[in-house]
């Protein structure tokens, strides 16, 4: 029996280390990334980020604030957090995961909001999260919105046991993810796209979210940011006039924002009427700009943000 257990033992010490020596390798080629998600988390992870500005907010602050004209306009250094398809919940933890990481704490937080902002988060591109599990930080702070266990935090490849496709595909240079035109600055990524208005077509009502806990999620974020001192602006982006028309009770939405803001003193600087949004061929689609509209965009921010003297 003792020789039985000292086999045991040693056969799975043996899968231990092995399956951590490829845990490691795996982990670096992540690491390697410089297209979205991951240039953004691999950024964050170097602790080396410096920003006046700090962006934040969903796909919408992702590609259309530009960090590159905003600061040649501000003479600032500013830094976009935006995350694809995801709302309130997991944009304030991944801003606690760059802060932990000892990136600087940002002069000013530009907070992009929409329709979906407050809705309750759906795990879209839950891989993002993946490589950096082994940090029991972002383990906790996505616990609550992505139900990570414990186990993907701790063993070795047992979080990766769900993306194998996703990993051949990064090892053998073949994944969506390293393609040249993903590539990232400052966290942006803009898209030179054409109109394309299937998805918006087939959409008779849109509701604007309203989830008690993302209400509270973003107070909580203001409250932490006022004790701070850091101000936040918040920026409703342009969005086809089209679809705006389709949003369920527009008049209450705005309420509800200026709700939570105006008691922290947050300005909401609104593009929903600004010219772009009545004209295609500024979008890719009913909620994006596309390039040319987010080079047009981010120069009009960045003047307007300078018109409200918060910048100190």
């Amino acid at each position: 029996m003792k020789k039985f257990l000292l086999r045991l033992t040693l056969f799975i010490s043996i899968l231990l280390v092995l399956a951590l020596v490829a845990d490691v390798a795996i982990t670096r080629q992540f690491r390697k990334l410089e297209s979205s998600p991951f240039a953004n988390w691999n950024d964050i992870y170097s602790g080396g980020i410096h920003s006046d500005i700090l962006i934040m907010g969903s796909s919408r602050a992702y590609v259309q604030f530009n960090p590159r004209i905003i600061d040649s306009v501000l003479h600032t250094n500013s830094y976009n957090l935006g995350m694809n398809g995801r709302s309130i919940a997991s944009q304030v933890a991944k801003y606690h995961v760059y802060r932990h990481e000892g990136n600087a704490k940002p002069r000013l937080v530009l907070y992009e909001l929409y329709q979906g902002s407050l809705d309750t988060s759906n795990c879209f591109d839950r891989i993002q999260f993946v490589p950096y599990l082994h940090d029991l930080y972002l383990w906790k702070q996505t616990r609550p919105i992505d139900h990570f266990s414990l186990t993907d935090a701790i063993v070795p490849c047992w979080r990766y046991r769900k993306y194998k496709g996703y990993i051949a595909e990064i090892i053998q240079d073949k994944s969506f993810y390293q393609r040249s035109d993903q590539t990232l600055y400052k966290g942006f990524q803009d898209f030179d796209k054409p109109w394309d208005g299937s998805k918006f077509a087939n959409i008779d009502t849109i509701h604007y979210g309203k989830q008690p806990e993302s209400i509270e999620a973003l107070k909580l974020f203001l409250h932490e940011c006022r004790t701070e001192n850091i101000p936040v602006v918040f920026v409703i982006a342009p969005f086809y006039i089209g679809a705006t028309e389709k949003i369920d009770d527009l008049a209450g939405m705005y309420r509800l924002f200026h709700e939570i803001a105006d008691p922290y003193g947050a300005p909401i600087l609104d593009y929903t009427y600004h010219p772009l949004s009545y004209d295609t061929a500024y979008f890719y689609n009913a909620s994006h700009l596309n390039r040319t509209g987010a080079t047009i965009f981010s120069t009009q921010l960045a003047h307007d943000l300078d018109s409200l003297g918060m910048l100190p």
